[in-house]
């Protein structure tokens, strides 16, 4: 979030999600904010990007935000239900044993996905 915001800022073009291309079709947006290959991303935007800049935040931070997002959003698992509750972002916080449920029960999948991520850029596409 952090690399994109600061391109729109330096550019004066907004960013687009990749979900946003998959369900609303392509358009003229330089910068494209996605998550691919991670389980919840997609690669929505066919051959329209072929330039890369990878921001890899602390695991530790990533993940707290990421179980906000998730908790606003209900958990949604598709773009139509995500998009229905995207009002509720960062609208309140979710109570901390939530949090701790949750982490504990995913951290180890989510670690495993986050070193997948890094190297799949860092590999060239390389899926494993």
């Amino acid at each position: 979030r952090m690399a994109y915001l600061q391109m729109e800022a330096l550019a004066g073009f907004s960013a687009k999600d990749e979900w946003d291309f998959a369900f609303e079709g392509m358009t003229n947006h330089p910068f494209i904010k996605g998550n691919y290959p991670h389980h919840e991303g997609i690669w929505g935007w066919g051959t329209a990007a072929d330039q890369t800049i990878l921001m890899v935040p602390n695991i530790r931070r990533s993940m707290v935000e990421y179980h906000d997002i998730l908790w606003d959003l209900g958990f949604a698992t598709t773009w139509e239900d995500a998009s229905s509750l995207s009002d509720n972002l960062y609208g309140e916080q979710p109570d901390i044993d939530s949090y701790y449920e949750w982490r504990d029960s995913r951290v180890l999948d989510e670690s495993h996905w986050y070193g997948w991520f890094i190297d799949y850029w860092m590999e060239g596409g390389l899926m494993r």
